[in-house]
């Protein structure tokens, strides 16, 4: 009986160990959950940092595309005068490398045996005239026939010709100048006996002077006849000029077109065979002028730069114009203005907000 009791009480007790470990494991959980809580709850929010990039406005500008051409000068006219009559020189008004102007006598032909020939054919004329006045008087009294009357007609309308030839001989025996030129060379000297056809001088015409120039096909679509153009010259000369002369077809080895722009030379400075090049403006169109630092490449390759709207990053694809050796000129695209980012374009992308500053 008393070791019932005893066992009773022993399993008693070891009931009520059991239930102080779980309170003691219990209290120890709830202490660990308790500063782990605490803990959690002081640890400080991590904020999302956003970039930071540098922009510039821009705005669209009127841009006038050129298109340069390299070429030579050529005269507009080029003459070698020849004899128009056998004789010999008689007298030289000119010095080679001279300029001329129009109706200027430069050589004179010994005239005398073409005077002696206009006399001669005068009287022959002054002949015929009056052996015609008299069958014609005749033909109208009844007295000679109408085939006579044409035979006398006939024999004066030959000696008229011959007058007049005679009279242009003689006229030819002087040389004048045609139009307002350099005298680039001469052929003869004072003495020479000339056969017709000889050459005596060659005279060029440089005002206006052409700058001839070629232009391929995609080149040559731009241009048009009257078109304003600059040529420029080694020396540093720039004359203004407009496009006189397109060839309608292309040369079969080289495949371009022949371009002439025709410039004013008053004072003969530019001389015929010079280099030079030829800039031809195009029509104005909007453009923005954009430094070649901030292009950069899109996922699929594309050029362009990246632009900011609304804090928000965006990919502005280009086509380029013109590159002046400072930047670029583009196409605007329909857009008025551009917020372009200048700085930190590569570590941002598109869609991604951001934070700006402007340039000064």
């Amino acid at each position: 009986m008393l070791d019932r009791q005893i066992f009773k009480k022993i399993k008693i007790n070891k009931f009520k160990y059991l239930i102080f470990i779980f309170i003691i494991i219990s209290l120890f959980f709830l202490i660990k959950f308790s500063e782990s809580k605490n803990n959690t709850s002081q640890i400080p929010e991590i904020e999302e940092s956003v970039s930071k990039v540098l922009v510039k406005k821009i705005n669209a500008e009127k841009f006038q595309k050129s298109i340069i051409l390299r070429g030579y000068t050529k005269s507009s006219r080029e003459v070698v005068i020849r004899s128009q009559v056998e004789g010999k020189i008689s007298v030289i008004n000119y010095l080679k490398g001279a300029n001329v102007n129009a109706g200027d006598q430069i050589v004179l032909i010994d005239p005398e045996d073409k005077i002696a020939k206009q006399k001669e054919m005068e009287a022959l004329l002054e002949q015929r005239k009056k052996e015609y006045q008299v069958a014609e008087k005749l033909f109208k009294n009844g007295f000679r026939s109408e085939v006579k009357l044409s035979e006398s007609r006939t024999k004066f309308e030959s000696a008229l010709a011959l007058f007049e030839k005679s009279q242009v001989d003689l006229n030819n025996t002087k040389v004048i100048i045609p139009f307002d030129s350099f005298l680039e060379d001469s052929y003869v000297e004072l003495g020479d006996y000339l056969k017709k056809g000889d050459k005596i001088v060659k005279v060029v015409d440089l005002d206006p002077i052409f700058l001839i120039a070629t232009a391929n096909e995609t080149e040559v679509i731009n241009l048009s006849l009257n078109q304003v153009g600059i040529a420029s010259f080694k020396n540093g000369t720039q004359i203004n000029g407009k496009i006189n002369y397109i060839s309608s077809s292309a040369d079969e080895e080289t495949r371009n077109f022949k371009v002439q722009l025709e410039l004013k030379n008053k004072e003969n400075k530019i001389r015929s065979g010079l280099s030079g090049e030829m800039q031809i403006f195009l029509k104005a169109q909007n453009a923005f002028f954009i430094p070649s630092s901030v292009i950069t490449l899109n996922e699929k390759g594309d050029l362009g730069v990246k632009i900011v709207t609304n804090k928000i990053i965006s990919f502005f694809p280009i086509e380029i114009i013109n590159d002046n050796g400072k930047g670029y000129w583009i196409k605007n695209n329909n857009k008025e203005e551009l917020i372009l980012v200048t700085r930190g374009q590569e570590f941002v992308v598109d869609g991604e907000s951001v934070d700006i500053e402007f340039q000064e």
